[in-house]
């Protein structure tokens, strides 16, 4: 049986971050995802100024191709509509070269890489063996779930399999206009939102809350006159309900990390991978390392039941199409904050 510091579950951003710092470190690392790389994820991409400067922190000189957004058009109820000049770039990645980028740099390290499927771990005196789908064990310290919003390790630590919301998404011809369309409105449940994400080669656009459905995308894009081409779903799993353990952690999307207004959560995905890299090399407890992470999540819980209350949805609305220069402020402000 081959003995590892680490194993992890999961090479997307927060997986191969967190190996590539480990690894760092000098940590033995395991990195095992069921994929084959280059694969595509979906996602709009989107790298808001905290989370490519936190980028720019943890892997000094990293260069990656994306489109630059500095526009982001907000309709509320399709009659009020505010186009947001946004000071500080947002750029926009491609996820399928994006994240093989990163898993390339965790390997150029000297990191392994083991393509398998992730079954169930057991816990030993001195650590844990992770077992594969393939029945292949592996010894280990530390297991990071960081499998995403269907996470397997999740689900074997909890027995709980719920998944989250759905967030359905197809690729379109690129629009000439290069802004982001984020549209609110009732017909969405008003607990999510529909969105075009403009990239350098082609426009993400997506619609997620807690009662989608492929049939009520396609509805929202016949509405929108917009051709159906091939749909892709995933979940998000927005809760941190499930317990700490010492020795198994989990990270971005696996441990519910997304923000809970946007759901973006590829800043969430480094926070943490860089905070499970010194939980691990420090010897202390991630509940401990992360805790500030843990108590922003509460936060934007409380948030995100003001902000998506129709009272609450109305008054943007009405902000959006009588006082623009004020929505415009507030925007930026909480993107420079």
């Amino acid at each position: 049986m081959r003995k590892f510091d680490v194993v992890i579950i999961g090479a997307g951003p927060a997986g191969s971050v967190c190996g590539y710092l480990l690894k760092k470190a000098g940590v033995s690392c395991l990195l095992i995802d069921r994929a084959t790389f280059p694969r595509d994820k979906l996602c709009g991409g989107g790298l808001t100024p905290k989370c490519w400067k936190l980028l720019d922190e943890l892997i000094p000189g990293f260069k990656y191709e994306y489109n630059s957004i500095r526009k982001i058009r907000v309709t509320i109820e399709n009659d009020n509509r505010c186009d947001i000049e946004t000071g500080t770039e947002l750029r926009l990645v491609k996820r399928k070269e994006f994240d093989n980028q990163l898993l390339e740099l965790y390997k150029s390290l000297g990191g392994e890489f083991k393509q398998g499927a992730f079954l169930r771990y057991d816990e030993q005196d001195d650590g844990l063996v992770v077992t594969l789908k393939s029945g292949e064990q592996i010894a280990c310290r530390y297991l990071v779930g960081a499998d995403g919003s269907t996470s397997s390790v999740r689900h074997f630590l909890t027995n709980n399999h719920d998944n989250g919301f759905l967030i359905l998404e197809q690729y379109v011809k690129k629009s000439p206009d290069n802004a982001i369309e984020v549209n609110m409105s009732k017909h969405y449940d008003l607990r999510g939102y529909f969105y075009r994400f403009p990239n350098s080669e082609f426009d993400a656009i997506g619609y997620g809350d807690e009662s989608a459905t492929p049939q009520k995308f396609r509805e929202i894009l016949k509405e929108m006159n917009i051709p159906e081409t091939k749909l892709f779903g995933c979940y998000m799993y927005s809760k941190n309900d499930y317990p700490l353990h010492n020795r198994v952690i989990l990270i971005g999307d696996a441990g519910g990390f997304a923000n809970r207004v946007t759901s973006e959560g590829i800043k969430a995905a480094f926070e943490t991978a860089r905070n499970a890299a010194e939980a691990i090399t420090s010897g202390r407890p991630f509940r401990e390392v992360n805790a500030a992470l843990f108590e922003g999540m509460r936060k934007e819980d409380r948030f995100a039941r003001f902000f998506f209350k129709p009272s609450t949805i109305r008054i943007l609305g009405w902000l959006c199409h009588n006082m623009p220069r004020v929505v415009n402020r507030c925007f930026n402000r909480a993107l420079r904050s």
